[in-house]
């Protein structure tokens, strides 16, 4: 801030920099911003909305904010805007930072900063709120872009550059005073690209031939990579060349639906039938997937084997186990390049085909419905096209294994930083972004408990989502593990409570669901036009999920 610059009086200027910086954002093409409102930020919503028709949803807590930004770009594939105010503003983002930051997704967090103002000056936004964002971010790997007043919009250019070609969040930073300044020269606005992937190096290529070739029970793992690229008819070609099953990280799940060979998920949510058929493989073709420790169960799936690996980000190749054979370019074309030189080296294989996976023993008893079959006939029910989202914790192996997803993206599920209540915000997100779809969400009690103030937006914009509450009336990941560690469990078990009603109370259309059988009416009463159905579904502590084996 300069000298004699007082705050909340703006000085003489043509345009200043709060103005400058809504109009970059509008030609950077920003339709829709997130936010919850303070006084570092709020002349920056003003000006988005009522100069440049930006959209703004207001979230009740600033954690919401960047996750609906998260989720907005894993739908659209565009940078998700959100913006909080200073200090505890600011600190209230972390966990959606790193769930947004970890998922790869482009996000840009606008923050004010107050750090630089003395108490005198300011007492409460300088002497209480102040804090320096760097102090959080700098450990926590998260870019940090600070804007100057004489390049305040050129730095925001800046920013979003780095969130599409790096593909992450990037937060900046506007010290407070500075955005009454005059503006300096408005930049140039060039739609940014994601960096070029090389061109596979030769000698890698045919020794990633030489391995596939050699095999006989290879199986192709494909993962977000995969899909960006389009490799899905390439691999498809390559299993059927080559005699492997297919199998997908949950990014990528619905790759290969229909495919006779299509094993479903790979890892931690696989059914028993196809993890056997991956533990019997004596080849792993890993395409645009990390491969992480949960992908192979903690390295059961890779140790002993052969294992291929193409991704464009030579990071992959160490991050975790490390491949016999390592192919850094794009999915698509490696694997349209391994196709064409196995097409003249592997004699004719026959097809492979998935087994069919077995069912369950259905547990439900009077109040308490199983998950898996609650899950079954939502997926029944649910209109499609639709998009599934899934927030954390025990109950989400269900709906991500006993819901059919038939295209890549129809599954959302948000893990990267394990945090219980991340989903909720994104899939209000998404529900704007695709109005003639159907978004779901599926959330446990602890969940809900923790975000509940997100509704509020499907509420108060009318959003036609689907918000599914697994309330098992405990907290059911410790459940998992205390039943493990021979700790007794009383600790985690809180009781059912009426959820319904909270939810009808906040304004939704909402139904106390305790048998499967009344799935199908509550859901005949929901009137889509007038906002979000909430099902509490009170689901029973019995049933494990296959992932707390593997975690």
């Amino acid at each position: 801030m300069t000298a004699g610059t007082t705050i909340g009086r703006p000085p003489s200027a043509t345009t200043t920099v709060v103005e400058q910086l809504a109009a970059t954002m509008a030609a950077l093409g920003t339709t829709d911003l997130f936010t919850l409102m303070g006084a570092g930020n709020l002349r920056l919503v003003h000006h988005l909305a009522t100069g440049h028709g930006v959209a703004v949803h207001h979230l009740r807590h600033e954690n919401g904010a960047v996750g609906a930004a998260d989720g907005w770009a894993r739908v659209t594939g565009r940078v998700g805007w959100c913006t909080v105010t200073q200090g505890p503003g600011f600190t209230n983002t972390l966990t959606a930072l790193l769930t947004a930051d970890r998922a790869h997704s482009p996000v840009v967090l606008i923050t004010s900063d107050s750090s630089g103002l003395s108490a005198r000056q300011a007492p409460f936004a300088g002497g209480v709120q102040g804090l320096d964002p760097e102090l959080l971010l700098d450990p926590l790997g998260l870019p940090v872009v600070r804007a100057r007043a004489e390049t305040a919009a050129a730095d925001l250019v800046t920013a979003h550059r780095r969130a599409v070609e790096e593909s992450r969040v990037v937060v900046f930073v506007v010290p407070v005073g500075i955005d009454l300044l005059p503006a300096g020269d408005p930049p140039a606005v060039a739609a940014p690209v994601r960096r070029p992937v090389p061109e596979p190096d030769a000698a890698a290529l045919a020794a990633a031939v030489a391995a596939i070739a050699s095999s006989r029970r290879p199986v192709v793992v494909a993962g977000r990579g995969a899909v960006e690229s389009g490799a899905g008819p390439a691999l498809r070609r390559l299993a059927a060349l080559t005699g492997a099953h297919l199998t997908t990280t949950v990014r990528a799940l619905g790759l290969f639906e229909g495919d006779p060979a299509d094993l479903g998920i790979l890892g931690g949510f696989s059914t028993p039938e196809a993890a056997a058929v991956v533990a019997e493989a004596d080849c792993l073709v890993a395409v645009g997937t990390s491969l992480n420790f949960f992908h192979t169960r903690r390295s059961q799936f890779v140790t002993g084997r052969t294992v291929v690996h193409v991704d464009a980000d030579a990071a992959a190749f160490t991050a975790f186990d490390e491949p016999t054979v390592a192919v850094r370019g794009d999915a698509r074309a490696v694997a349209e390049r391994l196709g064409a030189e196995l097409a003249g080296r592997v004699g004719e294989r026959a097809r492979a085909v998935a087994p069919v996976p077995g069912g369950f023993a259905d547990v439900s008893a009077p109040g308490r419905m199983d998950p898996r079959a609650v899950s079954v006939e939502l997926d029944r029910l649910l209109p499609r096209p639709r998009r599934v989202y899934v927030d954390n914790g025990h109950f989400g192996g269900f709906p991500i294994m006993h819901m059919t997803h038939d295209r890549p993206g129809s599954l959302v599920w948000l893990p990267e930083f394990g945090a219980v209540g991340s989903a909720l915000a994104a899939s209000a997100a998404g529900a704007l972004a695709e109005p003639d779809g159907q978004a779901v969400l599926f959330i446990g009690d602890c969940g809900f408990y923790l975000t509940m103030g997100d509704l509020e937006l499907a509420v108060r914009e009318r959003l036609p989502l689907v918000v599914v509450c697994m309330n098992d009336g405990a907290a059911g990941s410790e459940l998992a593990h205390m039943k493990d560690w021979s700790v007794p469990p009383e600790q985690a078990v809180f009781g059912y409570a009426d959820l319904a009603a909270a939810a009808r109370g906040m304004g939704a259309q909402a139904a106390l669901v305790q048998e499967v059988a009344g799935l199908a009416p509550a859901l005949r009463d929901w009137d889509p036009a007038a906002g979000p159905m909430f099902l509490d579904c009170h689901i029973s502590r019995d049933v494990r999920s296959p992932l707390y084996d593997h975690v």
